[in-house]
């Protein structure tokens, strides 16, 4: 019976059916030597399956069910599953065909990070890691807390070549930070608030926090960061970062649109 689908369990309350006619669970149990525990579900597996038919009585009997019924039925179900496997046969061996490649894609890590000194821990990593290209979207208190935690890290970049970028929504309260933000990187102004900042370095890692609270701080908040390094999603992050910053207007433009609104205020009769 095991060669048909069957469990020992199933076997062995099955044949003792075939032997009583008709019973209950309790009194097959002792007899086909399936623990009280198992009995019930057994029952109902072989109900299930055809073989065993629940009479409706105080309380429940089972009655077995002619076991050339139960094979008609399963050879039914094989021809019907083996017809559908033909007819799909030239699909399938399309959708899993060998597809063999040079080398297999890789899938990067994700990391949540929490706490605005953990995250900052990080972003140090990325700046000393960097070698090409750094870009920064942020709200419009990044540029304070860019200049507080990574300033060393923003001179020795600029030396060394990487090309840092940057893009806020300039307001009056950040715009010294962005004049002396201007001295170390490429900055423009976007004219919407962006509720969290993202990071992307050489287009192979990218980090999004939410600041909380968004303030001035570079250490103390309850910030929570999505950091990772897997490729196709840096890669995409970096496109969209890049064009974000396109669509900015440089820091210098707006700057000396404001000196040289502040000289006709001075200059005016």
């Amino acid at each position: 019976m095991t060669d048909h689908g069957l469990t020992e369990y199933q076997a062995r309350v099955y044949l003792t059916l075939l032997d009583l006619g008709s019973a209950t669970a309790s009194q097959i149990s002792p007899l086909s030597k399936v623990p009280r525990t198992r009995i019930y579900a057994t029952m109902q597996q072989l109900h299930e399956k055809g073989l065993v038919q629940i009479l409706p009585e105080t309380p429940l009997r089972y009655k077995a069910v002619p076991f050339a019924t139960y094979l008609h039925a399963l050879a039914d179900d094989m021809r019907s599953r083996a017809k559908q496997i033909d007819t799909g046969l030239d699909t399938l061996a399309r959708e899993f065909a060998i597809n063999p490649q040079q080398e297999p894609e890789s899938r990067g890590r994700f990391e949540a990070i929490y706490g605005r000194k953990n995250v900052r821990e990080r972003l140090l990593k990325m700046y000393d890691g960097a070698t090409r290209e750094v870009i920064g979207i942020g709200t419009t208190k990044s540029p304070g807390r860019i200049l507080g935690a990574f300033m060393p890290d923003l001179v020795d970049k600029a030396k060394q070549g990487v090309r840092l970028k940057y893009a806020f929504c300039f307001t009056p309260e950040n715009r010294e930070d962005v004049r002396a933000l201007l001295k170390h990187a490429e900055v423009r102004h976007i004219d919407f608030m962006m509720p969290v900042y993202m990071h992307v370095f050489d287009g192979k890692e990218f980090l999004m926090s939410h600041p909380i609270p968004d303030d001035d701080s570079s250490y103390r908040g309850d910030d929570i960061a999505i950091w990772t390094d897997d490729l196709a999603i840096a890669d995409a992050m970096s496109e969209m970062a890049e064009r974000i910053w396109e669509m900015g207007t440089p820091a210098a433009n707006l700057l000396e649109e404001d000196r040289g609104a502040k000289r006709v205020e001075v200059t005016r009769p």
